[in-house]
């Protein structure tokens, strides 16, 4: 195969093409890419909105448990119903109903609440609930800020058997439900 005569000339619109030119494209494609990239980087870092998670890998890792507990606890039948409010001398009145599946009062529970800040660490409170009336628990908690909290119910029965349940709620002057 020979090659002929052709017609094609290269465009000298920009210039001649040089190794020099290369050099210099591939050079300013890569700087665009690591600018963009430290851009991001930095965005990332510098807004990290502060949720603490202690222990990752282990709550990973016993992923499988968890599921296997959630299980046990939906073949218990019991329901929690959270509600927070004002409490007359101050302070966030937490009050949880237990009910068995057929809808009786859960009595004899031991029962711990806790309301946990997502965004920031320290602010956690935790405290064991007191039966006020049958199937009926509550205490007052004094939290150092009104916004978003999670509040989390840990039960235990008098035969061993264990119930969690989480829930957000707002807590503030007019926002308590």
């Amino acid at each position: 195969m020979t090659v002929g005569r052709s017609d094609y000339r290269p465009t000298t619109r920009f210039g001649t093409l040089t190794g020099r030119r290369v050099l210099v494209g591939f050079a300013g494609f890569f700087g665009i890419v690591f600018a963009v990239n430290g851009v991001f980087i930095y965005k990332a870092l510098s807004t990290f909105d502060g949720v603490e998670v202690e222990g990752a890998y282990q709550k990973g890792r016993a992923y499988n448990h968890l599921l296997e507990r959630m299980d046990e606890q939906r073949l218990l039948g019991w329901t929690a119903a959270i509600a927070t409010g004002p409490a007359p001398d101050g302070g966030t009145r937490l009050t949880v109903r237990f009910a068995r599946a057929d809808g009786t009062a859960l009595t004899g529970l031991e029962v711990e609440g806790t309301f946990w800040r997502p965004v920031a660490a320290g602010e956690d409170r935790r405290l064991p609930l007191a039966e006020a009336a049958p199937g009926i628990y509550g205490t007052v908690f004094d939290l150092a800020h009104d916004g978003n909290w999670l509040v989390r119910i840990a039960a235990t029965g008098p035969g061993g058997e264990t119930f969690v349940q989480e829930e957000r709620v707002v807590v503030g002057r007019s926002a308590d439900r």
